[in-house]
């Protein structure tokens, strides 16, 4: 029966549907057993009714008790309050309302105050908090809902005596209030999404002693909160309190495949996708393959590796590689390209191993900063990097002329302009983005490996990747794109130049690739 399926919505808290059931069995022992009479069989009727419309009643006031207490969400707590006292109970067909109109009103009565101890203010564009925002008692208020603002303090919150739930995710707090000590029934906590980091205090607040009540402690996607080591000790320290925390070192299970670029195979299209966010992993399965975009609202989104196993499930589903189309740099002229060829040589002799970028697969490595870049940074943090920049500079004085004077011979503008040149011998795969740049970089390639091998691999959109020929070529690229090194033989030499700007105005991302795209 309908009542049957419902008894683990809980039983009715109220006496009165026992009471109206033995009023039927008592009708039913003082009738004679003889044929009712039609004012007999209506009024049987009538009480089934009665206790039928009341016990419906019931499970639907405790679905929302239910709903009240355990619910997680705010939202959803205060519709159920809203909905307790606006909803009436319907199905009741008897003259004599007054015992549902009793319950009706004990009700709303009861409702009514729990509301009022509710207060949300979330998503109200706060940059303040007062209590004068809250037109009721501080000691009354038992639940305070602030997320989704621009706080990072809560003066006068030791005032709410009585606070058992504080959501204050998605503001702007550095430290968690110290007036939390103050909160003898709080037993839920949620700090998710600000900018706490770790510190001496926050520790001794959470631990030393704990917060007496808690029971819930939400502090995931906090940047700066994401070791290992600092959920362990949280745990040990409160192993009462169940701990929320999104832990990035080590990255979790699946997250990632390789500790560094250089460790991944740049052939698997997974390689080629981890240099990307998680968030930007999850807009491509928006934008692209029509998932339904995250919810500020809702539950915690997918982790990494969630998002990642999706995400490669529905490339799986369109084929096995992306597209594959090319273009070609500026072609260098051929008297420069062999200056070039030999100063690469003798920096190559004067350096038997050098490696400044370990992240990335290369024999050798070096970053050259331009004279100017080096000077200012000595001069604004005296450091010793910048003099051994500028004395680093000074050895490969030959070799940055000469590089300087390829580019001239393509841009004369950006010779004048770039702030870095990255020297490398034996550049391998290494999917990556260039964080620090502020704008594109060219790209020129010298060695004895075979022309149309060895280009640099970008990124075109979701669905194309473009490999950039600079084999005696200056090819422009974006490296704020995820770009790699394309195959070439093992047996063979290859340098490249890498020209870039750090300093300056940021330029804008618009494309990948600078130049004519041709299809293969």
């Amino acid at each position: 029966s309908a009542d049957n399926n419902d008894v683990f919505d809980g039983e009715p808290s109220s006496s009165q549907p026992q009471q109206l059931h033995s009023e039927v069995e008592l009708f039913e022992m003082d009738i004679p057993h003889t044929p009712l009479t039609s004012a007999e069989r209506e009024l049987r009727k009538k009480l089934k009714r009665e206790e039928k419309a009341l016990k419906k009643a019931q499970r639907e006031k405790q679905k929302i008790q239910n709903t009240i207490r355990l619910d997680k969400r705010p939202e959803v707590r205060m519709a159920a309050m809203v909905g307790m006292i606006e909803d009436p109970v319907s199905g009741v067909t008897t003259d004599d309302h007054t015992e549902l109109e009793s319950e009706e009103s004990a009700a709303c009565s009861t409702k009514s105050i729990l509301a009022d101890r509710v207060v949300s203010l979330m998503d109200m564009s706060l940059t303040e908090f007062s209590l004068s925002f809250i037109s009721h008692l501080p000691s009354s208020i038992v639940e305070l809902d602030l997320s989704h603002n621009c706080l990072s303090a809560l003066p006068g919150l030791s005032a709410l005596k009585n606070l058992i739930s504080l959501d204050i995710c998605r503001n702007e707090f550095r430290s968690l209030p110290p007036s939390l000590a103050q909160l003898p029934s709080l037993t839920r906590l949620n700090a998710s999404r600000n900018q706490l980091r770790l510190s001496a205090d926050l520790l001794v607040l959470l631990t030393k002693p704990p917060l007496p009540s808690l029971q819930s402690l939400d502090i995931t996607f906090n940047k700066k909160l994401f070791t290992q080591s600092l959920s362990d000790l949280l745990t040990a320290s409160l192993p009462n309190v169940a701990i929320h925390l999104t832990v990035t070192s080590p990255p979790p299970l699946g997250a990632y495949v390789g500790d560094s670029p250089g460790e991944r195979d740049p052939t698997l299209l997974r390689s080629q996708l981890e240099p990307f966010t998680t968030l930007q992993l999850r807009k491509r399965l928006v934008d692209i393959f029509g998932y339904q975009p995250y919810s500020m609202y809702g539950a915690p989104p997918e982790g990494r590796a969630q998002v990642m196993t999706s995400l490669l499930n529905e490339y799986e589903k369109i084929g096995p590689t992306r597209k594959l189309v090319r273009a070609f740099g500026t072609p260098v002229p051929s008297s420069v390209i062999e200056v070039v060829r030999k100063e690469l040589e003798a920096w190559s002799h004067r350096y038997d191993k050098f490696q400044e970028r370990p992240m990335i697969k290369a024999s050798k490595y070096m970053i050259l900063r331009s004279p100017t870049e080096a000077e200012e940074k000595m001069i604004q943090l005296g450091s010793r990097r910048a003099h051994s920049a500028i004395r680093k500079y000074h050895q490969n004085l030959c070799l940055w002329k000469a590089a300087k004077e390829a580019m001239a011979t393509v841009d004369l503008e950006f010779a004048n302009a770039f702030t870095g040149l990255a020297v490398t011998k034996g550049f391998v795969g290494s999917p990556h983005i260039d964080t620090t740049n502020i704008g594109p970089f060219y790209g020129l390639a010298i060695g004895d490996f075979d022309d149309g091998t060895g280009g640099v691999r970008v990124e075109l959109d979701p669905l194309t990747v473009c490999e950039v020929n600079t084999k005696d070529r200056l090819g422009r690229i974006d490296g704020r794109f995820p770009h790699w090194v394309a195959p070439y033989e093992d047996n063979t030499t290859r340098y490249s130049l890498i020209f870039y700007l750090t300093e300056g105005k940021v330029q804008p991302k618009t494309t990948p690739v600078f130049g004519d795209i041709l299809t293969i």
